[in-house]
């Protein structure tokens, strides 16, 4: 009767013991269940984010075309009175354009600071590169729209020299590296 007492036990105890580890693996395979979807949530509103700024600037015809009426009243002009009124009219919309292009930068910063809380450490070095892209940027035009004045129609040429460098090409490379992460982060190959 001893004998059946102690194997009992030692199947008791062995079963408790799976039981344990069973629980540890199982709720290891949760947290990281929940993580991955955490990320994936998270990765796919910014790429959603993206895409959507990116289609509001394509398809925004009043960013390109809105103030054509205000350039025909400055060639149809009269008198120079006019024609100097108009341009004053026509330089604030420009500022006022540029600045409501400048938005889109706020937004993409948002996003990456959201990503910033649950990435990995590589996907936050190159999250880090590219939000400094973006304020540099940023920089750059706010820098550029102080110095533009709206009664002075030659200091919108600095606006010519913004983004012409290789900083759009480092934006764009990053962009395809932080894909490439999150979709191994993901495990989707």
């Amino acid at each position: 009767m001893t004998i059946e007492i102690i194997i009992t036990c030692i199947v008791a105890a062995v079963g408790w013991i799976w039981a344990i580890i069973q629980f540890i693996v199982n709720r290891r395979w949760k947290k990281r269940d929940i993580l991955s979807d955490r990320r994936y949530e998270a990765y796919s509103n910014f790429m959603k984010k993206l895409d959507d700024i990116n289609t509001s600037l394509r398809n925004n015809p009043n960013l390109i075309f809105g103030d054509v009426s205000k350039l025909l009243k400055i060639v149809s002009g009269s008198s120079s009175e006019e024609i100097n009124e108009a341009l004053v009219e026509y330089n604030k919309s420009l500022i006022n354009m540029v600045k409501m292009a400048t938005e889109p930068l706020l937004v993409i910063n948002q996003e990456v600071n959201n990503l910033l809380l649950i990435s990995s450490d590589e996907l936050r070095e190159k999250l880090t590169a590219m939000k400094s892209i973006v304020d540099d940027y940023n920089n750059e035009i706010q820098n550029c729209l102080s110095m533009v004045s709206a009664k002075d129609s030659s200091s919108f040429t600095q606006l010519s020299t913004v983004g012409h460098d290789i900083r759009w090409e480092d934006y764009q490379r990053l962009y395809e590296e932080i894909v490439q992460l999150m979709r191994k982060e993901l495990n989707i190959k």
